[in-house]
């Protein structure tokens, strides 16, 4: 009898137990989009993650590191967290979307901005970045490809539209605590088609919709472009802009923390090209060749599907 009342004590205290315990650590590094769209690593950024009802619980919180590195713990994988980013001087950001075991396994990117480059952006698009409203960064992408999908009419409760292309999409200046969006493209059916995304007064949500198409998304078209992601730039001398040949540019993945492709060498223009990079990845690109220095020793870029050239690099 005994045996039995510590058996069932034993089981009721499994099925209490929060859903935390089988919770997953996942690395991240926190960036800031800099010149050229090159992403600079933010240090000192402190990172919340909260859940539970209305993402009230905090379950756990870190510091970005020199590398903008961090590590998110106790994150329940399979459920929508939110993840809050604040550090003095640069408009806080509230992330929100569910992660994986891949996610655990590769890493995320978080992302900041600066007061002073939000200020820029919303200058070029002709809007006053209001800190009593909220702003939403939407990434409307296909759940089977992952490719961002642009061309997506959204129909918000509040605030300015403005697309970024790759399925970017910013609303800006809305009211209200939470935003209303229906969204639609033409000749394409999806399998959501509305969503709900809270607010928060002078600061951003980045918020991520993967939907389900039946439309021409599946083509056998897009389906060729999005094995195709290729990254090409030059190499040259610092100081003529003279080309670099026979310079050995290295392809690395950030998080997955191994080769992206194949490593090329520059021709006689000192042009590099590399294709076939999975989409959506953030890659190290870094040239090298004796007795050669670099000014900057490597960029790092996100792949597309559509390309990405990589800004000059120098040496000396």
């Amino acid at each position: 009898m005994t045996k039995r009342a510590l058996l069932i004590s034993f089981s009721v205290l499994l099925l209490t137990l929060p859903l935390t315990t089988w919770a997953a650590n996942i690395p991240a590094k926190v960036f800031e989009n800099g010149t050229d769209n090159n992403p600079i690593a933010v240090p000192g950024v402190e990172v919340q993650v909260f859940g539970g009802f209305g993402f009230k619980a905090l379950f756990s919180s870190a510091e970005s590191g020199n590398d903008g590195g961090c590590l998110l713990r106790n994150v329940p994988l399979g459920k929508e967290v939110l993840v809050k980013l604040t550090k003095a001087g640069y408009i806080a950001q509230y992330d929100i979307r569910s992660y994986s075991t891949a996610d655990v396994e590769n890493g995320i990117i978080l992302w900041i901005g600066s007061e002073a480059n939000i200020e820029g952006l919303y200058n070029s698009l002709g809007e006053d970045f209001d800190s009593a409203k909220g702003h939403v960064y939407l990434d409307i992408s296909d759940e089977t490809t992952g490719e961002g999908i642009e061309g997506v009419q959204l129909a918000v409760s509040s605030g300015k539209v403005f697309s970024f292309g790759y399925g970017e999409y910013l609303v800006a200046n809305v009211e209200g605590s939470s935003l209303k969006i229906g969204f639609q493209k033409p000749g394409y059916a999806f399998d959501v088609e509305s969503a709900t995304i809270p607010l928060f007064s002078g600061a951003f949500t980045q918020y991520y919709i993967k939907v389900q198409s039946q439309g021409a998304i599946f083509s056998s078209v897009q389906a060729a472009a999005v094995t195709s992601a290729p990254i090409t730039g030059f190499i040259k001398r610092l100081s003529d802009s003279g080309p670099i040949s026979g310079a050995v540019v290295a392809f690395r993945d950030l998080f997955a923390r191994a080769t992206a492709r194949p490593s090329v060498t520059t021709d006689g223009t000192g042009k590099y090209y590399q294709d076939r990079f999975t989409p959506g990845r953030l890659v190290q690109v870094t040239p090298t060749k004796a007795p050669w220095r670099f000014r900057l020793p490597y960029r790092f870029v996100f792949t597309r599907t559509g390309g990405v050239t990589v800004p000059d690099m120098f040496g000396y």
